[in-house]
């Protein structure tokens, strides 16, 4: 399509007396569902929805992000983007697209720091449900519960697309991953990241994960277990999951209290998984210098070569156990001058380590 701007003299020195034609074409809008440049009508499909300041604002539906984490200006915090849009505005996104006879086209979703609770994950699984277009779902600090996990849980299961699932930061619970959320992910086989970080499964609810979906889902190369209060009777768990899963390359198990025994019987699941896991953090743990030991023997073992990253750093080691480990690794503080921090570099590969 062409718009004509006008009619423009040219006139350089007399050389270009002649009136010319301008026109200019028209692209079409690639932006947003945060507002941004104007675009095309049928493109954007404006809606107005309401905010929980009792107001209403004017959001585009048509585009293939919806990204309603929005801090518009500096002194906005994120506690005033967290009281802007809750389950209402939630639900009536798929109320106005119904009533336009539209089914959603977001490629991703955010709604990081918005406070939809357990009633807006109800209305995000009702309005997404066979959703074959979805390949991002963002929800961190929403503060869903275990009723709006295992909402969640059930929505996976059936979108054929979804390639990452960020709900970090919601107090599932052990009741949040168990059931339908556990069933929704066996169903799935597209998804990829998977982020539960801080979400206080405790020993019983990552139990339940790795004893059900995580050993046996198909695509799943990263897993997010951060912050969740695990301790070593999970690593049982872990170490069979290790020992089952094919696609796994990127586990992380920072924050939690796993101590010297749970680290040993981490390592035989990194012996039983024969090399597919490449990336480990086991960071701000409790596992000490018999832990961190067995750990870096595995990293230098031949089983070990296909490990690229192994996060020990902040559990504990203590500088003499620093100086033990470093001389085991052939990277000693005094002679090695490559490598006086935490990062110890082996080629491509990297183990972090400190004292503390």
């Amino acid at each position: 399509p062409y718009k004509a701007l006008g009619y423009c003299v040219l006139q350089t020195a007399g050389l270009i007396p002649e009136l010319k034609f301008w026109t200019i074409k028209t692209p079409k809008a690639t932006k947003s569902a945060t507002g941004g440049q104007m675009a095309a009508t049928d493109v954007a499909m404006p809606v107005s929805l309401p905010t929980s300041a009792g107001t209403r604002e004017t959001l585009h539906l048509g585009y293939p992000v919806l990204n309603l984490q929005k801090l518009e200006d500096p002194k906005v915090s994120i506690h005033a983007c967290a009281q802007k849009y809750g389950s209402q505005a939630i639900r009536s996104i798929f109320e106005k697209l119904e009533e336009r006879s539209s089914t959603p086209a977001f490629e991703e979703i955010n709604l990081s720091d918005n406070i939809i609770g357990d009633a807006g994950a109800k209305f995000l699984k009702d309005g997404l449900s066979g959703n074959g277009k979805l390949k991002r779902l963002l929800l961190p600090r929403t503060q869903i519960r275990s009723a709006g996990f295992q909402a969640i849980g059930e929505l996976v299961g059936t979108l054929p697309s979804l390639e990452m699932l960020v709900v970090s930061g919601n107090l599932a619970d052990a009741e949040g991953v168990d059931d339908r959320f556990g069933l929704g992910l066996c169903k799935n086989k597209s998804l990829k990241s998977l982020c539960l970080a801080a979400c206080r499964l405790g020993d019983r609810g990552v139990t339940s994960l790795c004893d059900g979906p995580l050993k046996t889902h198909p695509s799943l190369s990263h897993v997010s277990l951060n912050y969740n209060r695990l301790e070593d009777t999970v690593c049982a768990s872990v170490m069979n999951m290790l020992a089952a899963n094919k696609t796994l390359e990127y586990l992380e198990l920072c924050g939690n209290s796993i101590g010297p025994e749970g680290a040993e019987i981490i390592v035989k699941g990194l012996i039983a998984n024969k090399g597919k896991l490449r990336r480990l953090g086991l960071g701000q743990n409790s596992i000490r210098l018999r832990g961190a030991k067995a750990l870096c023997k595995h990293f230098m073992s031949p089983q070990g070569q296909c490990l690229e990253f192994l996060d020990l750093r902040h559990n504990c080691v203590t500088y003499p156990g620093v100086v033990e480990l470093r001389q085991m690794l052939k990277k000693p503080l005094d002679d090695d001058e490559h490598n006086k921090g935490w990062m110890l570099n082996f080629g491509e590969r990297q183990l972090m380590l400190n004292a503390f």
